[in-house]
């Protein structure tokens, strides 16, 4: 430190001296003394949901598995302060371009680690300075299914499993709500979402969802109710608490999602879905069909749970594209004759 006048100079000595003798640590101590490793894992201890709470163990799971993969062998040994806007952009440049959406993720992660660290005043600005840096478009096209294709589907399931396709196309539910039904949620007429469930390192998890607007009643599909009703008579047991898809049948236990993705997985290879099909493009498909019919924002974003109208708004623009397909083949039709 230089000062102009030394009387300033005495000023600032002399307060320096008084905080090492209370034994005051500077945030630039701090920040040299920690690297970015151990403060990402101390930040995911301490980060706080939304609602208040700690981070779900998925999440959590999830981070730390940024961190191990992507983060922590490059840059999980620097000190804070060494983590700089060179440093963070040659990371970035150097993740493989196989995997685009992981490297959009570990990117949005770090950078709100390093917020947080700016926050602290253990880096003196925010190194993850790249334009577009979390934000990635899927290597996989999600497709519409149509409805034919949603029965084929459910049919090549084996028996006890295919009312879940049903109701992830009809009801548009995720597949850890799908999962985590029990009696007393569902009846012919209305599915009641509450609770879904993960799994973290074998073990059922369960909770709420995300947001409160993933509490929701969806109304079902009359075409659909009597696969509800005759699901319910034969395969689930009496009780208001016995769950609608267990291990197996009798079982009072949680069916684990990577069971039921081999299971879905086999039947897409029996039908003239593409391979990178996922149980989840049911949930899309469902929602595209809806918002055909004529659905708004509002009922789309209300139907599937979403906490805002950015993702619903996606379903709109793909039934207004179909529109406009159809526009196009009135016209040919017209020019043609």
């Amino acid at each position: 430190m230089t000062f102009e006048r030394i009387g300033s100079a005495r000023s600032w000595l002399n307060r320096q001296q008084v905080e090492i003798e209370d034994g005051v640590t500077r945030p630039q101590t701090v920040a040299t003394r920690t690297t970015l490793g151990e403060y990402a894992e101390q930040w995911i201890k301490t980060r706080r949901s939304a609602k208040g709470g700690p981070l779900r163990a998925t999440t959590v799971r999830t981070y730390r598995g940024y961190m191990s993969k992507h983060i922590e062998p490059t840059l999980g040994h620097l000190a804070l302060p060494a983590v700089t806007r060179e440093v963070i952009r040659a990371w970035y440049a150097a993740l493989p371009d196989e995997t685009p959406t992981g490297n959009a993720r570990a990117y949005a992660f770090l950078k709100s680690v390093c917020a947080t660290a700016v926050e602290d005043g253990l880096m003196p600005s925010q190194p993850c300075t790249i334009r577009g840096g979390s934000s990635s478009k899927p290597k996989t096209k999600v497709t519409v299914a149509t409805p034919a294709q949603v029965r084929a589907l459910a049919d090549k399931m084996p028996e006890h499993l295919q009312l879940a396709i049903l109701l992830g196309a009809w009801c548009s539910l995720r597949n850890g709500e799908v999962l985590e039904l029990r009696r007393r949620d569902v009846t012919p007429e209305s599915i009641r979402v509450e609770r879904g469930v993960t799994f973290v390192d074998g073990k059922a998890i369960i909770g709420p969802p995300k947001t409160d607007a993933g509490v929701r009643t969806v109304a079902v599909p009359p075409h659909i109710s009597e696969a509800i009703t005759e699901h319910l008579d034969k395969w689930v047991n009496a009780d208001a608490d016995a769950l609608l898809f267990v291990r197996a049948p009798g079982d009072r236990t949680n069916l684990h999602t990577n069971t039921f993705g081999y299971f879905t997985k086999q039947a897409i290879k029996q039908t003239d879905l593409p391979a990178t099909f996922r149980f989840h493009h049911l949930r899309h498909s469902g929602l595209t069909l809806a918002a055909r019919t004529g659905a708004t924002v509002a009922e789309l974003q209300a139907r599937a749970g979403h906490s805002t109208p950015h993702m619903a708004l996606r379903y709109q623009h793909a039934a207004s594209e179909r529109d406009r397909a159809l526009a196009d083949a009135l016209s040919a039709l017209a020019v043609d004759n």
